[in-house]
């Protein structure tokens, strides 16, 4: 039986390990671990050196992370798909719009969308050696990932509607899978009947069709085949 919490204690609570987090949000697991965590790596001269965690994750001890990092992820996300960067530069870049904003989380601060976003791409600019075009791509990026996220009436991140695809129209995504803290333990679920994608695949697995389950949830196909993506690249 799906398990509504209160969005209120669930939004900062640790509740994702870099691996699931990675598969939700459709992004390299190693990019997760270094943006959430930080990375280690060795220098040019031979010495070891820390890469620092983009955002603050919620428990580095344990590595896990919150909703609210999930949001984060996600619109980090959309330099990923666009431009390849150094993680370091995106991280210093994030910097400046913290100290701009006087945001803790800029990237999902209800100010990014109106003017955080320019100011990111100010930075990216003289970061990034991004053109004019990459500018414009950068900023289209931003806008579509906020747009996935649903807002309360304070303006805190309630709802995530991740990307499904790696490329392509994000603006043309679907929505018909959520992550929504209060449902199934903030697991991704389908949306409009808030079935586990879980559930969905194991009846798959064992011999359901897209159709039946349509029929039995009362969606479409469609939102099958979406639950469906997802959980077969946790499977893989």
């Amino acid at each position: 039986m799906t398990q509504r919490l209160t969005k209120a204690t669930v939004f900062d609570q640790p509740a994702y390990p870099a691996n699931e987090a990675a598969y939700m949000l459709n992004l390299p697991l190693a990019t997760v671990k270094a943006w959430g965590f930080g990375q280690v790596y060795r220098g040019g001269d031979g010495k070891t050196k820390r890469f620092q965690a983009v955002i603050q994750a919620a428990d580095t001890h344990d590595k896990l992370l919150s909703f609210a990092n999930l949001c984060e992820l996600h619109v980090l996300a959309a330099i990923r798909r666009i431009h390849g960067v150094r993680l370091r530069k995106v991280r210093d870049a994030v910097e400046y719009v913290r100290d701009r904003l006087g945001a803790d989380r800029p990237l999902i601060d209800r100010e990014f969308k109106t003017n955080g976003i320019d100011l990111f791409v100010e930075q990216a600019t003289k970061l990034l050696n991004v053109s004019q075009q990459g500018q414009e791509a950068l900023r289209g990026e931003f806008e579509h990932a906020l747009a996935r996220i649903e807002r309360d009436g304070r303006g805190n991140p309630v709802r995530l509607f991740p990307f499904s695809r790696s490329s392509g129209q994000t603006a043309e995504q679907p929505k018909a899978v959520v992550i929504d803290p209060g449902l199934s333990f903030g697991r991704l679920v389908l949306t409009k009947v808030a079935v586990p994608t879980e559930i969905i695949f194991d009846r798959f697995q064992a011999g359901d069709s897209l159709k039946d389950m349509a029929e039995d949830y009362g969606v479409g196909e469609k939102e099958i085949e979406e639950a469906l993506r997802f959980e077969q690249r946790r499977a893989a």
